[in-house]
């Protein structure tokens, strides 16, 4: 008995130790193909999170690269970047008027934005600028053919407050469609205040109440146009009046004697006369 399992001990061992190594193998191949599965895992998740496209839609004026170029951005970690910033970034932009953003992963940032319309065209230095309705410059034409647009004239585009105002005379204008069928349409700056040109017809504005004064011009200039008297200039900038200046006769002029300015007020115009 005791020489039978001296021969087979070895034997036992043998297998014992070539399971054991079986098992070790087993277990060094899951780690390392767990291993490969993690660090391509990663791999690939970190290029999910590092900007490599831009989706840009809404865009008519401005292309992709134009975008592309005011962001300046360059495969850069998607959690460096903060959406907010690069809102206001893109804002800078007389052109942009809205934007929305969102990430498409894998590393895609997707842009909508809203183009601004140009609504007056400024004439100052020499140059022509479309403006867009809060009066800041868009981009300057270099075309000789222009579209029909306000002119604002003799406004320097560095005074915000004054390019606002005039800004909006010209949507007051518009909703007043008052530069509809219109030839030519002139904002124009004076000591006192805002002036428009409309076709000749030379109107002193001020500052403020521009829907309440051009109403008043509206109800008006009907009964001017059909009187046929030519009219030097036409005051908006008192409160529920309007005067009108006729233009001085040659014979009258160099008299010392001065006419007095026609006034309207609300009583004549709702009767139709002018005094």
């Amino acid at each position: 008995m005791r020489s039978k399992n001296n021969r087979k001990k070895p034997a036992s061992q043998r297998q014992g130790k070539l399971a054991f190594y079986l098992k070790r193998i087993a277990v060094f191949s899951s780690i390392g193909i767990l291993s490969a599965g993690i660090l391509t895992g990663a791999y690939f998740l970190v290029k999910a999170f590092y900007v490599r496209d831009f989706q840009v839609s809404g865009n008519k004026h401005l292309d992709k690269r134009d975008i592309e170029s005011m962001l300046n951005i360059r495969r850069e970690p998607l959690l460096d970047l903060r959406l907010k910033e690069i809102e206001t970034k893109l804002k800078r932009s007389a052109w942009i008027r809205n934007v929305s953003l969102r990430w498409l992963l894998p590393g895609t940032l997707v842009i909508n934005v809203e183009e601004a319309s140009p609504r007056a065209l400024l004439s100052y230095g020499g140059e022509m600028f479309l403006v867009n309705e809060e009066g800041n410059i868009m981009e300057a034409l270099e075309e000789q053919a222009t579209p029909f647009l306000p002119v604002l004239k003799g406004i320097d585009p560095r005074y915000k407050k004054v390019m606002s105002e005039a800004m909006r005379l010209v949507e007051a204008l518009t909703a007043k469609n008052a530069v509809a069928d219109r030839q030519y349409v002139e904002i124009g700056l004076e000591s006192y205040g805002l002036t428009a040109n409309i076709d000749g017809e030379f109107i002193m504005v001020g500052y403020g109440q521009y829907l309440e004064k051009f109403d008043r011009w509206v109800e008006l200039e009907p009964e001017l146009q059909k009187r046929g008297v030519p009219i030097q200039y036409i005051d908006l900038r008192f409160k529920d009046s309007v005067i009108v200046k006729p233009v001085t006769a040659e014979k009258d002029k160099g008299k010392d004697k001065v006419k007095e300015k026609d006034k309207l007020t609300e009583k004549d115009r709702k009767e139709k006369r002018i005094s």
